[in-house]
This record gives structure tokens, C-alpha cells and sequence, in this order.
């Protein structure tokens, strides 16, 4: 399964994750994840609050995740 499919499944349930939570269940380092959240962020896959350190899904795109699986 892809770093991104593992990502989307965690964050598929519409809560706010922190940035380590993250780091730990997807094996990641922090450059590899800041590349891997810049490219869900840039396509509106998921919101990043860099300030609290958390990501969410987007609410439009789990609708349309929901609806295609």
C-alpha cells in the first residue's frame, strides 16, 4: 500500500490528526512528510495547520472517497 493510500485511510475519518501521530503510522520522516502533505494540500486533498501541527482531511474530497468506494 502507498505512503499516500496509508495517509488517506487514517485521515478518512474526518478528524483532525497531529503531524507525529502521522509520523509514526506512516514511517515517515518529517521532509518526506511535509512533500507528501504539500502534495495532498496543493490539490485540496486535505487542510494543514501548520500552527497546531494537525491534518484533516478535506471534507469535500472524503465525500467524493466515500461516495467512489
Amino acid at each position: 500500500m502507498s505512503k499516500i493510500t496509508m495517509a488517506l485511510e487514517i485521515l478518512g475519518d474526518g478528524k483532525w490528526h497531529r503531524i507525529e501521530e502521522l509520523l509514526l503510522s506512516l514511517n515517515l520522516s518529517e521532509d518526506k512528510f511535509r512533500e507528501l502533505t504539500s502534495f495532498l494540500n496543493a490539490y485540496s486533498f486535505v487542510k494543514v495547520d501548520e500552527k497546531s501541527g494537525r491534518v484533516k482531511i478535506n471534507r469535500d474530497f472524503k465525500k467524493l472517497l466515500t461516495q467512489i468506494t
